[in-house]
């Protein structure tokens, strides 16, 4: 059976562009032969793990060509990160556990490249707090990008998917949490006590800056509406998909082979919290627009 790209992609609408053109295509020539393999989901994103940290190492080491790999390093972590949900669909192995390591890995590469890149440009620039002001406020920028992004995407999938998909459900992952505390390893119970906490900061963040979609996600995903919802809301999730890791993650290659560690955080800090200030305005013009909350909610 040949595997197509529409197999291993919940939906084109909540891809940015070089994702869905550029990393996916490459994922799956990688998923197609390893889905017939022993290999795990999470071996996969272990791998990515250790790219990610192999490009922070290069980038704090600082020269040209350690630099230039470190590049190739965090490319192949971004394309690695794609594989394993890929793996997770067609083996059909997906679950909280999984999608929270996953998180956790995302989080550390970005943490440690971040981390890298503000020591590199304070050592190139002289200026080691100017480098870490700046750094600090991209890194709070992805944070609250990415969660902004998570909800609106698993939301806009809910409904694409007629219920289907339940990515990033905290009552969900608070069960799996009790599950995991009667008899997971200590491992698993970390990691999925810190997925329920950046669920919980995810849900405060939404409360405030979209409330009405925070009462939108605990509607029934029925047909009628869920048709609705996605006609209407998909001009904005593509709009979102920019706030994604992926972005992120290209940006940040290019800054390392260009050396300009400053340009991408200031586009980070900048720019992308500008578009993600336009989503959130356009985004609740949408859902104003189906009707009152009431309404909306009934």
């Amino acid at each position: 059976m040949t595997i197509r790209l529409s197999d291993v992609i919940k939906s084109p609408d909540v891809e940015d562009p070089v994702n869905l053109h550029v990393h996916r295509p490459l994922q799956l020539l990688l998923a197609r032969p390893l889905v017939k393999t022993s290999i795990t989901p999470n071996q996969v994103t272990f791998l990515s793990l250790c790219a990610g940290l192999g490009a922070a190492a290069c980038i704090a080491w600082g020269s040209l060509y350690v630099r230039l790999a470190g590049a190739l390093l965090l490319f192949a972590s971004a394309i690695l990160d794609g594989v394993d949900g890929m793996i997770a669909r067609l083996k059909k192995t997906s679950s909280e556990t999984g999608h929270a390591i996953d998180g956790a890995s995302d989080y550390a590469v970005n943490i440690t490249t971040t981390l890298a890149a503000i020591y590199h440009l304070g050592q190139t620039s002289g200026r080691p707090l100017l480098a870490a002001a700046l750094g600090l406020g991209a890194h709070l920028a992805w944070a609250h990008h990415l969660m902004l992004y998570d909800f609106h995407c698993a939301l806009y999938l809910r409904f694409y998917s007629g219920g289907k998909h339940q990515g990033g459900d905290r009552e969900r992952a608070q069960k799996t949490l009790e599950n995991v505390r009667q008899g997971g390893s200590l491992f698993q119970r970390v990691l999925m006590t810190v997925f329920v906490w950046q669920l919980g900061n995810r849900q405060s963040l939404l409360a405030k800056v979209s409330p009405l979609g925070v009462r939108l996600s605990e509607r029934p995903a029925d047909d009628a509406f869920g048709k609705t919802y996605v006609a209407t809301h998909r001009a904005p999730m593509r709009l979102w998909a920019l706030c994604g890791n992926a972005p992120h993650m290209d940006l940040m290659v290019l800054a390392i082979v260009l050396d300009r560690f400053e340009v991408y955080f200031v586009l980070r800090i900048v720019v992308f919290t500008l578009i993600a200030l336009f989503a959130t305005v356009w985004e609740r013009r949408v859902l104003a627009s189906h009707a009152e909350p009431g309404e909306v909610l009934s």
